[in-house]
């Protein structure tokens, strides 16, 4: 599911006007914007020389619940509420009916943010406790619950010129895609390349050209000349490529694995008619007509194997991708032992 910007402008928007509630449970895998919400809300109700008295940070997979709550439930100090956040939500071991217990009846003096991330490191949906189910449903009763899922291509399109824009950097569409290209839709390392950007350019236009001093001449092409080159016949070419990517240091390979799975997604969803924005798809009606939907999936399934492998084998790297690259040309799949052992 992708989101739209102007949903999560409606969410902000509500949180300046003051619209707050005594408990948030926010959910999703975007967790750039997630965390801004989070710090949107703190602003809006505890003065930054008062933060070191009522406002209190825990994680999941450490916290005492018990001194948690115990915080929530007292009173702020020289002020009408204190925040208190509860981040990765997902690494809670026990506790789970005492939240429960707390979001069905928040203290109004206090307003508690709990952020959950349903998604493991692969993307893949994890399975939830036992008690979410009731969690989320306490929370709707007495509080807000929002999801945060991953922009559409054309807004992360917008946002990346917005947030250029806000730092005084006029970043073209060329330039947009081209940034995004090369770095992907992570928004946490997409701020990372546009603050740099903000230190080079500040007040002027930035073109493609431009970015080469930020990001590299060669990576900012490194992986779409890559994903051009993958076509039936164009084996020896795409291998050339990839040799020279894994080389010169442009890409991790798990960069590589990422951009070759989201371009096959991609594909994936042309052949079963699936449109969009002009970003991603113009260039995927071009290349989809050369292949059919179980050449696309031989290729996902061998790109999930390398990346899987890369994360719990000690195998060289480049025979990894080397391997799921040959395999996926010739129309198998890599198979776990041969490429393990």
């Amino acid at each position: 599911m992708k989101t739209n910007l102007s949903h999560y402008k409606k969410m902000f928007s509500d949180v300046e006007k003051r619209d707050l509630v005594g408990v948030y449970l926010l959910q999703g895998s975007e967790g750039y914007i997630m965390d801004k919400m989070a710090a949107r809300i703190v602003s809006a109700i505890v003065p930054e020389d008062l933060k070191a008295f009522n406002l209190a940070i825990a994680y999941g997979g450490e916290v005492d619940l018990d001194e948690f709550i115990a915080s929530a439930s007292s009173f702020p100090f020289l002020a009408d509420r204190r925040v208190l956040i509860l981040r990765e939500l997902e690494k809670l071991r026990g506790g789970w009916k005492r939240l429960v217990a707390y979001s069905e009846k928040p203290v109004p003096s206090s307003v508690v943010i709990l952020l959950y991330n349903p998604y493991d490191d692969r993307g893949g949906r994890s399975r939830a406790p036992k008690d979410f189910s009731k969690l989320e449903a306490a929370v709707r009763g007495s509080g807000k619950v929002i999801t945060f899922e991953r922009l559409s291509s054309e807004d992360l399109r917008v946002w990346v010129r917005q947030e250029t824009k806000r730092i005084g950097v006029d970043l073209d569409w060329e330039a947009a895609d081209a940034l995004i290209r090369s770095v992907g839709e992570n928004l946490y390392e997409l701020q990372n390349e546009i603050a740099k950007l903000a230190l080079l350019f500040a007040d002027r236009e930035v073109r493609v050209a431009d970015l080469a001093s930020v990001v590299g001449s060669y990576r900012l092409n490194a992986v779409f000349e890559l994903v051009e080159s993958i076509e039936p016949g164009g084996e020896a070419r795409a291998l050339g490529i990839l040799q020279r990517v894994i080389e010169s240091g442009a890409e991790r390979p798990s960069t590589i694995i990422y951009h070759l799975t989201r371009h096959f997604l991609a594909l994936l969803k042309a052949c079963s008619g699936v449109t969009g924005g002009r970003y991603r798809y113009e260039r995927v009606q071009r290349n989809v007509s050369s292949y059919g939907a179980r050449e696309i999936i031989v290729w996902l399934e061998n790109l999930r194997r390398a990346e899987l492998l890369l994360k719990t084998s000690s195998f060289p790297e480049e025979a990894l991708l080397v391997g799921a690259f040959v395999h996926a040309f010739n129309g198998s799949v890599m198979e776990f032992p041969l490429v393990a052992a």
